[in-house]
């Protein structure tokens, strides 16, 4: 059902995030080498465009088919190469070690499969690769600047980086954060932010 829900809120609102990159993971990738990158749940593809702007082989995943539409149009247009995949984060398969750099921005995920998908992502970033995380953390409640109503999607630190066993920690990042992203992400927001290289497989 989420890619009625996801498919539904493209339509109503396109660009609903904004057209610009997320600034966390612009400021991130500036310094690195353009290789291959994935980004789950990319909706409407503002990170994936830009990433593909600077030469990064991109590949996004996402439910929505609208979502996906509406990020190669604009990758049409101006010339840019995209490879999305609509399809579910469990079913999704990367090869192991495939990916340069792994960002998941606002990407959040049921209770009991956050760990599975976010595991498989892991073995799927090369050793020395960088993985990079924005996503709303538990007192986002408290707010009204966009993220899951269900305190169980919402990000805790400690409890996130120990999904990740082989990831050494460069950024830690736990605090309130003014959103200006379209109109979904907009004001306060507490979010947690994680920068990690792998450092074995």
């Amino acid at each position: 059902m989420n890619n009625i829900f996801w498919n539904d809120k493209f339509l109503q609102s396109p660009n609903l995030y904004g057209e610009h990159p997320n600034e966390f993971v612009k400021s991130n990738i500036a310094s690195i080498v353009p290789g291959k990158i994935l980004f789950p749940g990319e909706g409407e593809g503002r990170n994936a465009l830009y990433a593909s702007s600077l030469g990064w082989r991109v590949t996004a995943i996402d439910q929505s088919e609208i979502g996906k539409k509406h990020c190669l149009q604009k990758a049409d247009k101006l010339g840019l190469k995209i490879d999305y995949y609509v399809c579910d984060a469990l079913v999704y398969m990367p090869e192991p070690e495939s990916f340069d750099v792994m960002a998941l921005v606002y990407f959040h995920l049921p209770k009991e499969i956050l760990a599975k998908v976010y595991s498989k992502f892991e073995k799927a970033l090369k050793v020395g690769g960088t993985l990079i995380i924005e996503g709303f953390g538990k007192n986002q409640l408290q707010y009204q600047s966009g993220g899951p109503k269900n305190l169980d999607m919402l990000y805790e630190l400690s409890s996130l980086k120990s999904i990740f066993k082989n990831l050494k920690w460069e950024v830690e990042f736990d605090g309130i954060i003014q959103l200006n992203e379209g109109i979904g992400h907009v004001g306060e927001a507490h979010v947690i932010r994680l920068v990690g290289k792998k450092i074995k497989l």
